[in-house]
């Protein structure tokens, strides 16, 4: 597919974001019959990021979760190769870095979160430190060298911040993993984990899960406790619990998972519903945006007030579009989303929790009412390991589950 930087081209249906939710909702309105439709993505690479976390724990490698962004592209979708920098909603236009004003019947918003740098600077030069990695800042393959290179009583420092974050229960994943195969070379690793929220996941059954696991490997787990300071050169975080005093935590190995944001053009094209999260503003069960009718978002970067989550996005994606296409129609018979999401949590090498839970905190599991949701099971592993990369690359981004 062939990058366009016409200026002033009008869609039917202009997406901003080309990930799992603007691509697989382009792919979803083309085959309902919506044939004008474009996608703003600057990267000519499309990740799955799920991946990454095995990638981290050296169960996959990085190849296996990209594919080039041409690829993903749905047939009869124009790709527009480009950053978006502001939303013109009054006058129905999308403005681009390049200089490119794009008009739009419809606006879709699946842009993704940005590192909130004024909540904690210093994040991309720590990055750059030999100690420091992150899945969720595409050093997945940083991460496994340095699980692989940790010295026997090192000090192993994992970090999850406030929401909003794509998927909580991503964040600890890479704990876990760690701790997996520091156990089956038989090194004594000290661990830290440092969660900036009073609890861990949010769901009572998965948090006793989670904390009993923690127990048994002797993590050091600090609820409530935000980062305030990375030091790299000393091998330092700063940390703070509650409104007490700033300490010092040293590390052999940092994973920052840092604070996010909303891209700061949705909170300057007025779109956002607070100027602290800059998430997009929209009914949290129709995704249509609460004062701007012509505007949709889902997603990680969408005020839908769940946790987000590759699971929770494919049911928000389906019901968008439906919602769209219902709005054509002239009708408020909208499909209504319930906040379900999943906290996929790996919690040994080959065991994860398939946790799935509603916006509310209830338990919205797939399997028979019988089996217990949220044990850790040897299946669910390898069903996210295995499976979901295939029905992502082959079934969701086409817009067919």
């Amino acid at each position: 597919m062939t990058p366009v930087q016409d200026s002033d081209t009008g869609f039917d249906v202009l997406i901003v974001g080309g990930g799992n939710g603007g691509i697989s909702a382009a792919a979803r309105l083309l085959r309902r019959g919506i044939t004008n439709v474009a996608v703003i993505e600057p990267q000519t690479v499309h990740t799955y990021r799920p991946l990454l976390s095995y990638v981290g724990a050296g169960q996959a490698d990085q190849v296996s979760a990209e594919r080039l962004q041409r690829s993903v592209i749905p047939r009869g979708c124009t790709w527009l190769r480009d950053t978006v920098v502001a939303v013109d909603a009054d006058r129905h236009l999308v403005v681009c870095a390049s200089g490119a004003a794009h008009r739009y019947r419809d606006l879709i918003l699946t842009p993704g979160l940005v590192v909130d740098e004024e909540a904690l600077p210093g994040v991309s030069a720590a990055m750059d430190a030999a100690e420091v990695t992150s899945n969720y800042l595409d050093r997945a393959e940083k991460t496994w060298r340095l699980v692989q290179s940790m010295p026997s009583r090192g000090h192993a420092v994992f970090t999850v911040p406030r929401a909003p974050v794509s998927c909580t229960g991503t964040t600890i994943k890479p704990l876990f993993l760690a701790a997996a195969h520091w156990t089956r070379t038989r090194r004594d690793v000290r661990i830290t984990l440092v969660v900036d929220r009073p609890h861990l996941i949010g769901v009572a059954g998965i948090d006793a899960r989670l904390r009993a696991r923690l127990e048994e490997l002797g993590v050091q787990t600090l609820l409530g406790t935000r980062v305030t300071g990375l030091h790299p050169e000393h091998r330092e975080i700063s940390v703070a619990e509650g409104g007490a005093a700033a300490r010092r935590e040293s590390y052999d190995l940092l994973h920052l998972v840092p604070p996010f944001r909303g891209p700061r053009w949705v909170a300057e094209s007025r779109l956002a519903r607070t100027t602290s999260d800059g998430l997009v503003d929209v009914d949290p069960e129709t995704f249509r945006h609460r004062e701007v009718a012509d505007v949709w978002a889902a997603g990680d970067a969408a005020g839908v007030d769940t946790d987000p989550s590759g699971g929770a996005l494919r049911r928000q994606i389906a019901m968008l579009v439906d919602n769209v296409i219902t709005a054509r129609h002239g009708s408020n018979a909208f499909a209504r989303y319930d906040g379900y999401t999943v906290a996929p949590i790996a919690t040994d090498a080959h065991k994860l929790i398939a946790g799935e839970f509603d916006r509310s905190g209830r338990p919205a599991s797939s399997l028979p009412s019988v089996i217990d949701p949220f044990t850790p099971r040897r299946s669910a592993w390898a069903f996210d390991r295995y499976a979901l990369p295939q029905a992502y690359w082959n079934f969701i981004l086409k817009g067919r589950l």
